[in-house]
């Protein structure tokens, strides 16, 4: 589960990564609950396929040019659901790290536009790749990896959403064989949003740090907290989830 606050104009998007763009609604206030849920199968040893769905309760205030007064609105809706598998190379790099990609698309992706709202299929597509290092007590994580979306119509408009490049950077102490630290950091570079082939949205760099916590209630069962907040403009102000491991 996501919790995502933000003031301003902009619209969010958490998964696969944290995404922004202004529509051109006067939004004020934003709150998400994002519930979320990853089934994982282990197809052989070196990969694992996944899906994984969201839905989201977003709550934004407005403006309203008629009253003159903030108003605010509630809404639920099935947000989306992605497809995907990660591999893990036999291979280390340098005889040291330890490599995985992740790619996976989007089935279905539910995209708010100004007063309208689509379903789509198949025009967001989400691909990582990671460096993963052992140094007993710190297990440090590094990713690079891109978003990439389609053009899609929505209200008689042709939109092209931003695009993003991103670089993350994991950090994990443990503590004792049940509980580790964590701390985090995303960067990512968005570029801009044409819509009918003129540009609404310049491009922009997300950034955001973060801190978390993760305990394993017992061998098939680890609960992780994190908190994170933005450091960039037109990242979100604040950020926390809250995630829950079962093995079957």
């Amino acid at each position: 589960m996501d919790i995502i606050n933000a003031n301003g104009t902009r619209t969010f998007s958490s998964y696969p990564i944290l995404v922004s763009y202004d529509d051109g609604t006067l939004v004020t206030e934003t709150q998400q609950l994002v519930f979320g849920q990853t089934l994982m199968y282990g197809f052989s040893n070196n990969l694992d396929l996944f899906l994984s769905y969201n839905i989201l309760n977003d709550r934004i205030k407005y403006l309203d040019f008629g009253s003159q007064s903030t108003k605010s609105d509630n809404s639920i809706n099935f947000n989306s659901l992605y497809i995907g598998g990660n591999y893990t190379f036999d291979s280390l790099l340098i005889d040291e790290f330890q490599q995985s990609i992740i790619f996976q698309t989007a089935v279905l992706q539910n995209i708010k536009y100004q007063n309208a709202d689509k379903d789509y299929s198949f025009k967001d597509y989400n691909l990582k790749y990671s460096v993963k290092s052992f140094s007993d007590p710190l297990v440090t994580i590094l990713s690079l990896g891109t978003n990439q979306t389609l053009k899609r119509d929505i209200s008689n408009n042709n939109i092209n959403l931003p695009n993003s490049y991103f670089v993350e950077l994991n950090l994990f102490l443990i503590l004792n064989p049940n509980i580790s630290l964590n701390l985090n950091t995303e960067h990512s570079y968005q570029t801009s949003m044409k819509e009918d082939g003129v540009k609404v949205n310049n491009s922009t760099i997300l950034s955001t740090i973060g801190f978390g916590l993760t305990y394993n209630l017992s061998e098939k069962n680890v609960i992780t907290i994190n908190s994170s907040v933005g450091t960039s403009t037109n990242a979100p102000d604040s950020r926390l989830s809250f995630s829950l491991w079962h093995k079957f």
